[in-house]
């Protein structure tokens, strides 16, 4: 019996001393694998997957995407594939300074090119916006690695499915008012309510209105809301072309997206006030009931998608209510 034991603790320990033992030079493992598999890629926006785990492989390693498939026919992907235009920067880009359109086009260059792009060194894929033209659906992949020693094929080593999702997003926003010519008297309205509807799947427009409770639209041509002291306004995020104002709304061509593309003093959110001589509040919520009030909303979206976009933005408890001058 000790005799025994003596043998099974020996092959315990021969098998751990073997365990730990590094991967041989060169060596390159039959089991790499992408951790987000299956990927979720939502069609219409720039995704980036996560690179490959090589499994111990003995770096440097080089990959090479082989085939991409349907994953239902498992045919050759051809919309996958297929070349479409898009831009893609060719050196450093900033907001700050790169402010026109001739400026940004410095910065980068159409090309015609598949929906994808692949690295050679990490293994990952960058999705492009132009997915949207390629069909929902399941697609699996292979992938060769090669390092010094060998190399090895993955046959459907992952699988990413397009989808679609919600082009936009809204947040937090807020609304108050402000007795006329004070910033300490005030009170709270509500939140107003922002909805986005996609007007067109072309172009790089969003358009801008703010209404009353009952749908009735502010006219910013007439300055019927201003901007709030050195807070966010929809013209702080015109990069590349200037606003245009009708009797309705705003609108402008945002031209890159994420719109907005980047963040102010205060994120991404904007701030207008309508002043009382245009705005009516509820009964109620101010002290007195005369039209010394201001209306002020704050609200905060964004774009993800090229298209054409109407931002409607509806206050709470306030009617528009011009008193003639």
């Amino acid at each position: 019996m000790k005799n025994f034991i003596k043998t099974l603790l020996i092959a315990i320990a021969v098998t751990g001393l073997y365990s730990c033992v590094k991967a041989p030079h060169g060596y390159l493992s039959g089991q790499i694998r992408y951790r987000d598999n299956p990927m979720q890629i939502q069609r219409g926006i720039t995704v980036q997957s996560k690179p490959v785990d090589n499994d111990g492989s003995s770096e440097p390693i080089t990959y090479e995407v082989l085939d991409i498939r349907n994953a239902t026919t498992h045919k050759h992907a051809d919309s996958v594939y297929m070349n479409q235009e898009r831009y893609t920067y060719i050196s450093a880009f900033n907001a700050d300074i790169d402010t026109t359109v001739e400026l940004l086009n410095k910065r980068r260059k159409l090309i015609s090119a598949p929906c994808f792009e692949f690295n050679q060194y990490t293994g990952g894929f960058t999705f492009f916006g132009t997915t949207a033209n390629v069909p929902l659906g399941k697609y699996e992949f292979d992938v060769k690695a090669s390092n010094e020693n060998s190399s090895k094929t993955y046959t459907n080593v992952a699988n990413f499915t397009l989808f679609d999702g919600d082009p936009t997003e809204v947040d937090a926003g807020g609304g108050s008012w402000f007795k006329d010519g004070t910033t300490d008297v005030s009170g709270d309205i509500g939140e107003p309510k922002v909805t986005i509807k996609r007007l067109s799947t072309t172009g790089t427009i969003a358009i801008l209105k703010i209404v009353d409770e009952n749908g009735v639209a502010f006219n910013p041509k007439n300055n019927e809301y201003i901007k709030r002291g050195d807070r966010s306004s929809f013209e702080t995020f015109a990069k590349f072309h200037p606003v245009v104002a009708t009797d309705t709304s705003l609108s402008i061509n945002f031209e890159i997206i994420p719109f907005p593309f980047q963040q102010a003093a205060q994120g991404y959110t904007i701030y207008y006030r309508i002043p009382g001589k245009f705005v009516k509040v509820d009964p109620g919520f101010t002290p007195t009931p005369d039209r010394g009030y201001s209306v002020n909303p704050r609200f905060t979206f964004r774009i993800f998608q090229e298209g054409t976009y109407l931002i409607t933005v509806k206050l709470q408890h306030a009617t528009r209510d011009v008193i003639s001058q």
